[in-house]
């Protein structure tokens, strides 16, 4: 009796794997479109935020203070195009 339990669980188990996968799949789909698009209040909002926080840029800057400041202004302006005004 224990073989013809164990036979059906490995098919749920299966199944139910298939299922998570899927799932994820339709999730991670929905997380890789572009911020380009049309976009609403809440996108931005969170852009203006973002873009008004920058930091500035300073003669006292070391070089690796630098490129991580011209690095978080290159992130800022893929995800918020319409806002690359903002960049100090």
């Amino acid at each position: 009796m224990t073989k013809s339990v164990a036979g059906p669980m490995k098919g749920t188990k299966k199944m139910q794997m298939i299922f998570v996968i899927a799932l994820s799949a339709i999730f991670l789909t929905g997380c890789v479109k572009p911020t380009t698009m049309q976009g609403g209040a809440t996108e931005t909002e969170l852009c203006r935020q973002w873009g008004g926080s920058l930091p500035s840029r300073s003669r006292l800057d070391t070089d690796q203070t630098k490129k991580e400041i011209q690095d978080g202004y290159g992130t800022f302006v893929l995800a918020c195009p319409k806002f690359d005004h903002l960049v100090p």
